[in-house]
């Protein structure tokens, strides 16, 4: 009987497998005050639980330490076998934006009785969304109607196209909770905003 088991690294400390896969993640960041070796220390801990095989993970040359790998004597490199007889949904990509991946103001920026409201009150998880891009910014759409933008600095996957958009979670907020820089462009006391789950697959020469 076969099973997949999720660990993080700190928590495989002590364990081993048989088989072991390290995803890609952001190593090299610190928390203020860290020991600045202590990130690599630990995908040191998450590689050496391995038994038989270890898979590390790398998604757009994010992991610095990897590269580190590549340079030393005692690294092999071989070509992976080619596979086949896979399924097409292992190439996607799966998405849950976070609150920094939208703009957590965007429809209390209009009138408590525009129709984005209506549209953001009925919205259930698991709901369809549209995943449209105007001009330099994303936007979030139901039914044709915006109901969410995400945040300027949010980059969908590279070469990838969304193939399909959903409502994850649906957060409240309060005129009271932002800036009070920004609280003169608010005009709600109180408005909805999307979490969405996206899906991205490779580009097929598609836009």
């Amino acid at each position: 009987m076969w099973g997949l088991l999720l660990l993080t690294a700190h928590r495989v400390k002590g364990l081993e497998f048989d088989h072991v896969a390290v995803l890609d993640g952001t190593w090299d960041e610190q928390d203020a005050g860290e020991d600045p070796d202590a990130a690599c220390r630990l995908l040191y801990v998450a590689m050496t639980r391995a038994r038989k095989t270890l898979t590390l993970a790398r998604m757009n040359g994010r992991n610095r330490f990897l590269d580190r790998l590549l340079d030393l004597p005692s690294t092999f490199r071989r070509d992976a076998p080619r596979a086949s007889g896979l399924a097409a949904d292992l190439d996607h990509r799966y998405e849950i934006l976070t609150p920094g991946d939208v703009d957590l103001g965007f429809a209390g920026r209009v009138s408590p009785n525009a129709p984005v409201h209506q549209v953001l009150g009925g919205l259930q998880p698991g709901d369809s969304l549209e995943f449209a891009r105007r001009n330099d910014r994303w936007f979030l759409k139901k039914g044709g109607q915006p109901i969410g933008r995400l945040a300027s600095g949010y980059t969908p996957p590279q070469e990838m196209r969304c193939i399909d958009a959903r409502v994850h979670a649906v957060l409240v907020r309060f005129r009271h909770d932002g800036e009070q820089s920004y609280a003169d462009s608010v005009r709600c006391d109180r408005w909805e905003v999307v979490l969405p789950e996206l899906v991205f697959a490779p580009n097929s020469g598609q836009t």
